[in-house]
């Protein structure tokens, strides 16, 4: 899936992305990269709202499930997540999601095909011009 449909993908079906106007700039099932612009994502503070690094972490390791399982056309939803806010973000807000141990892919796709449903914890990192403002670990669920 190219950038482009990715993008359009989560737009038609999760539409806060949408909200956050959301580009897809990397999208490949090794790696993703959404990108959300901080004039419609600040605070009163002038840097990105938390709720906005929290929601483009939580759509980055989302994605980076439905390139890996497309059969199931997105029937993926967030178990848990956790952020961890390091700096503020002055600038656009890059999130970045790669791929976890080829093991826990492995352990996913075998419990989506003896139980119906597959779980996987991934890592997604965010930077705002350069420095890394926070860290998101989630744990996503695949329901076949």
């Amino acid at each position: 899936m190219t950038p482009a449909e990715l993008q359009n993908f989560l737009h038609r079906n999760i539409p806060a992305s949408a909200a956050l106007s959301l580009a897809v700039t990397e999208s490949s099932p090794a790696r993703v990269a959404l990108l959300a612009p901080i004039a419609v994502n600040r605070n009163h503070h002038q840097t990105v709202f938390g709720g906005s690094i929290a929601m483009l972490a939580t759509l980055c390791g989302w994605s980076l499930v439905h390139l890996n399982y497309p059969e199931y056309r997105g029937k993926i939803v967030i178990q848990e997540g956790r952020t961890r806010y390091l700096k503020p973000a002055a600038g656009d807000l890059t999130a970045v999601c790669e791929t976890a141990d080829p093991a826990a892919w492995a352990q996913c796709t075998k419990m989506l095909t003896e139980r119906g449903k597959g779980k996987i914890t991934l890592s997604c990192r965010l930077f705002s011009e350069g420095i890394l403002a926070a860290e998101f670990e989630g744990k996503y669920v695949v329901l076949a």
